[in-house]
This record gives C-alpha cells, structure tokens and sequence, in this order.
C-alpha cells in the first residue's frame, strides 16, 4: 500500500486549500480586530469573545438548541419505526424502498425550502381545497420543515445497524419466552445504539448550524446561529466576530465527529 501513498497527494492539496488554510484563516480574523480583510492595521484582542455574552448570541444560540433538539426527536420517533419495519420485513429490494425514501433529497435543498413556504402563507396552493396555512415565522414550521430535510439521516444508520445485527440473539430471547416488547427493549435497541448516536449526531448538528431553513420558514423570527454568522458577513461585515462564531461552530462539529468515531469505531452505520 505504501508505494499507492502519492496518489493521496492531490486530496491533501485541496484538503489544504479548502478546509485547513480557510479555519487557520477564520481563526486569524477570531482573535485580531481589523477592517474586514485588511490586516494593514489589524491588531491582537479577545475583544470578540466579550461580545459572545450579547443577549442576541444567546438568543439565538437558545432557539438553534431548541429546534435542532425537537427536530432530532421527532426524526428518532418517525425515523427508528421505520428502520426497524424495513429492516424486519421480507422484501427482496429493501434498498430500493428506502432510496424511495430519499428521492427528495435529490433535487435541491432551497428548492424543496422554498416550496414548503409557499404553501405556509395564507395564500397558496392550499386555498383550492379550502385550507389556509399561517404558519411563516414559527419555530413549528422551522422544526417541520427541517424534519422533512434530515430524517434520511437518522433512517438510514439505523436501518444499517438493524440490518448488521444478529439476529440469532432475537431469536433466542424468543424461544426463551421473553415477551417481544422486553426483547426489544433488553437487546434490539441496545444492540442498534449506534446507529441511534450516529443518527442524532447527522441531524442535530445541520439542524442547529444551518440558516436556510430559518432563514426562509422563519421569516426573519425564529433567529438561529448559522442567521446571525450569514447576517455578520453578508450585512454586518464584522467579519472578526463571524469568523469567531464559525470557529466556535466548527469546534463543536469536530467534538461531534470524535464522539461519533467513539461509539462506532468500525464505521458500521456507514453505507
């Protein structure tokens, strides 16, 4: 394998030039104040990390935790049924069922955003069969949306778990005579944790740090993080106090990750 080494050169080349050399860059802008990307004059501070405490942050840092921890519950009680219903039936093409499932994610994201919201206003489609919708700007239809964006995430690692298992160890617990609900409980769910924690992890974090969804559905009411980041680059141009949130962001992304490589150290819930 060692003389194959130089064919992962232009992976670390463009490892470098798109995630490396950008983080490095934003945790530059983090810890300096400076006029936008002028470094002419920029000078050293922790003057950022003090702003972090402005109730705006914390505001929407609250709302990010509160959508991403509905979205991520409903997606686990919608999501692991399903699973485990495909992962127990006897259908020959169980794959081509659950690609059905993601069909939608084919197309584009802001697409399928954009749609949901034309039929949250009062007037849209809907009004052809007598319903009317008033639902823009509610953290509701932010956390129903995104819940139609990432349940895929969560079906899929536990449907892979499911699939991987053992299943002599069910068996078992039934010839013993444990009653189908207390096999489920005692060894179905424990030996599919993994992909539940690997299901959580790829659901709460876009739902938490993603604006579009927001940005969109909440009709500039329901502020999350990824807002404020977009609105500090984009309107503000504070780009040292963007590019700290960023970092703060991408740090807990990365604790994410190691967490996930923890608890599924073979990459079982991979496809």
């Amino acid at each position: 394998m060692k003389r194959f080494k130089y064919m992962s050169v232009p992976y670390l080349v463009w490892l470098c030039i798109l995630v490396i050399i950008p983080f490095a860059f934003m945790i530059v802008l983090a810890f300096t104040e400076s006029d936008g990307i002028d470094f002419s004059e920029a000078i050293f501070t922790f003057k950022n990390f003090s702003n972090l405490a402005d109730s705006i942050y914390i505001k929407s840092i609250l709302n990010s935790l509160s959508v991403a921890l509905w979205t991520t519950a409903l997606c686990f009680l919608l999501g692991y049924p399903v699973a485990y219903i495909v992962s127990k039936s006897n259908l020959k093409h169980k794959m081509a069922l659950l690609m059905c499932l993601i069909l939608p994610m084919w197309s584009n994201m802001l697409l399928r955003i954009v749609a949901w919201e034309n039929v949250f206003y009062p007037v849209s489609i809907l009004n052809n069969i007598g319903i009317s919708l008033d639902l823009i700007g509610t953290q509701a239809a932010v956390v129903f949306v995104s819940v139609t964006m990432y349940l895929p995430f969560m079906i899929f690692p536990i449907f892979t778990i499911l699939e991987k298992m053992d299943k002599s160890l069910v068996e078992a617990s039934t010839d013993l005579g444990v009653p189908r609900i207390k096999t489920f409980l005692k060894v179905t769910f424990p030996l599919s944790f993994k992909g539940v924690v690997s299901g959580i992890i790829m659901v709460f974090l876009p739902a938490a740090t993603g604006f579009a969804v927001s940005e969109r559905i909440g009709g500039g009411q329901v502020i999350m993080i990824g807002n404020i980041i977009e609105s500090m680059f984009k309107r503000a141009f504070n780009y040292n106090l963007g590019a700290l949130l960023s970092v703060v962001l991408a740090i807990i992304i990365m604790g994410a990750i190691i967490l996930l490589q923890k608890v599924d150290k073979d990459g079982e819930t991979l496809l």
